[in-house]
Parts: structure tokens; C-alpha cells; sequence
């Protein structure tokens, strides 16, 4: 591949940066203009669809429509992306990853980070898939789909003991990283004093005793690991393209965690409350077959049933701390305490709290 291209914001690309990205793949088209077209919130980072035109007839390979990924426009999600290391961590695993993990991903074009910590991704443009909705949630076979990938991805890094070593990947020293104690203990003060109306007692009776014991329940775990997305869900996945597959997009949290982390996160918000009580042993069931038949062994069911367990509290972390540090949306505030009301549900109906302290 030819020398880095400049890391840019979306109102900086033009024809001449697309064609020289194209270029560096052996794509030989001159690009001579787009239209451009936002896609998803982006809370932290800004997504643009660029449709685009060629001078003549384009060369074999030249897309139609390519997909960018830019540092936010808002300060405070920038930052965050930065220090928190989201925005490195999705580069790289394009950069190292995306081809060995054999699941569905768009295919990188470019994948850049800048000293100062922001980024650029250019990459293929998977319409007709289309983007996920955590509000809506996932049907039943769109759940088993995203499930399968799921398993794909943990069994190619199941106890990767030589790229738990790469100085690149995060590996965090407790079950889940990013979220010190304190910014959780912050963000709970915060969710309790202006998202009152998304809490009911028995879910403020739930997160006040998973906050009050997050140290606890944050300590290391042992083996086995593996790298995982960490937001999986189903606003990072486009569903309903020409392969059947579902496709995961959004590595900025992803990391080398323990094993039920994924599962757990996914479940904990697809559906709604009953429905996942009716079918959630059932899909689990399907992912750790799936493991078995990718070559994972040693880890029986009954073991999955406790990591599923445990990480029913995740997505509670994520939900309480993005209110501070990830752009504020009217859609943003409703997705996070949908995402804190069902860990909660999630937690309660599996018996979750009787793992932390009273």
C-alpha cells in the first residue's frame, strides 16, 4: 500500500482525495464530483454517504457509492474519542482485524489516525443493507443472523494469547474497560437528576446496587477471553444486503474482553422484555453450538450461562456514561435509558444481582 493519506473532516474531502484513495487499491477511476448525504447521529463520530461521479466510464471496481467515517464535530465527543482511544481502536481493527475475523464488515479503502488522535475511514458502501434501530430492535431471524457473526468473531480470537500481546488492543485489566468507578458513580448521579421519567424504582433499585458495587463486579476475570465488538447492537449493523449476512460496523469500543460480553450486550436491548424472556436461552443455545462447530472447546453452556450473566451489567456501564461523554440527541437520550432499562430487565430476570454484594 502507498504513503498514509491526510486525515480530514467530511467538509474537506474532495474528488481529487477520493480518487487517491481509490487509487492506492488499484482502482484507476478519477473521480470528478459527489453528492453527499449524512448518515446516522453520529454521536461520536460523523458518518457521509458519497455518491460519486467519474470522468468517463468508470474502471472496473470503481464504486458508486463510497461510505466515510470522520472525527466528530462536537467537542466533547471528539475528546472522548481521542482520549478513550475509540477512535485508534477502530482503526486498527480494520488495519489488523477486519480481514481475519470472517465475519461480514465493509471493506477499508482507507484507515488513517493523525497524531493528534483523530481519524478517517473510507470504506465500501453496503446499500442496499440497511442500518439497524435499537428503538425498533431486531426479529427473531435477524437476531439468529447477528448471532452467528457473533460466534464467528469469538472463536477466531478465542484465547489469543499472541494478540492479547499486540501493543495496539485494548485489554482491559477488568471485565470491562473504559468506565473507571468514579465515571460510573458520576454518570448514575447524573441519569438519576435529569432522565427521571425513563426510571422505574425497580430499575433505579437494580443500577444503584450495580453502581454501589461496580468495583466488585469489575475486578478481573480469567480466561477464557477473546476480542469482542463491545457495542453490539443493532444500530452498529446493516441488515437485508444481497448475502443474507448481517454486517458490523462501529469498532470503536472493541476490545479483548471476557467471553459472554457480545451476547449479553445484544439480548439485553433487541427485544422487548417478554420476548427475550421466551427466547433467549433458545438463541443462546444457537451461538454456543455455533462456537463448538468453529473449533471452541472446553466451555460448556452452563459456563456461557454465567458470563451472560455477569455481563448483563455492561450495557448499564455504557448507557450511564455515554449521557457524559458522547454528544446529546433527543434520540441519543431515549436509545441510552432504552439501553439501561433492558440490561436492568436483563439483570433482574437472570438473577444477576445475587452475583454482586448486597
Amino acid at each position: 500500500m502507498s504513503s498514509p493519506i491526510e486525515v480530514l473532516p467530511p467538509e474537506a474531502v474532495s474528488p481529487e482525495w477520493i480518487t487517491r484513495a481509490l487509487a492506492r487499491h488499484g482502482i484507476d477511476a478519477r473521480v470528478t464530483g459527489f453528492d453527499v448525504e449524512t448518515v446516522g447521529t453520529g454521536q461520536l463520530g460523523e458518518t457521509r454517504r458519497f455518491r460519486l461521479r467519474y470522468a468517463g466510464t468508470p474502471a472496473a471496481g470503481a464504486p458508486a457509492s463510497v461510505v466515510g467515517k470522520f472525527s466528530s464535530a462536537n467537542p466533547v465527543a471528539r475528546e472522548s474519542g481521542r482520549t478513550m482511544g475509540w477512535y485508534r481502536a477502530e482503526v486498527m481493527f480494520y488495519r489488523k482485524l477486519a480481514a481475519r475475523a470472517r465475519i461480514r464488515t465493509p471493506f477499508p479503502y482507507v484507515a488513517e489516525l493523525d497524531e493528534a488522535g483523530d481519524f478517517v475511514l473510507l470504506f465500501e458502501d453496503l446499500a442496499p443493507a440497511q442500518q439497524g434501530d435499537q428503538m425498533r430492535g431486531c426479529t427473531l431471524e435477524e437476531a439468529r443472523l447477528a448471532l452467528a457473526e457473533a460466534a464467528m468473531l469469538h472463536s477466531t480470537f478465542w484465547n489469543d494469547s499472541a494478540l492479547m500481546q499486540e501493543p495496539w488492543l485494548y485489554v482491559p485489566e477488568g471485565s470491562q474497560g473504559f468506565y473507571s468507578t468514579e465515571l460510573i458513580e458520576r454518570s448514575w448521579d447524573n441519569v438519576r437528576n435529569n432522565y427521571q421519567e425513563y426510571l422505574t424504582p425497580e430499575v433505579v433499585q437494580c443500577c444503584d446496587r450495580y453502581v454501589r458495587n461496580h468495583a466488585y463486579w469489575n475486578r478481573p476475570r480469567p480466561l477464557p477471553k477473546t476480542y469482542s465488538h463491545c457495542d453490539f447492537r443493532p444500530d452498529n449493523m446493516l441488515f437485508g444486503g444481497p448475502d443474507g449476512r448481517v454486517a458490523l460496523v462501529d469498532w470503536q469500543t472493541g476490545g479483548f474482553v471476557g467471553t459472554g460480553m457480545d451476547v449479553a450486550y445484544f439480548l439485553s436491548g433487541c427485544f422487548d422484555r417478554e420476548t427475550r424472556r421466551r427466547h433467549e436461552r433458545a438463541l443462546l443455545t444457537g451461538y454456543h453450538e455455533d462456537l463448538l462447530r468453529y473449533g471452541v472447546t472446553g466451555y460448556s453452556f452452563e459456563h456461557l450461562l454465567d458470563d451472560y450473566r455477569h455481563y448483563s451489567f455492561a450495557v448499564i456501564a455504557v448507557a450511564l456514561t455515554a449521557t457524559l461523554v458522547v454528544k446529546r440527541t433527543e434520540r441519543g437520550d431515549r436509545m441510552l435509558m432504552h439501553m439501561a432499562v433492558g440490561g436492568a430487565h436483563q439483570a433482574i430476570d437472570n438473577h444477576a444481582l445475587d452475583l454482586l454484594p448486597p
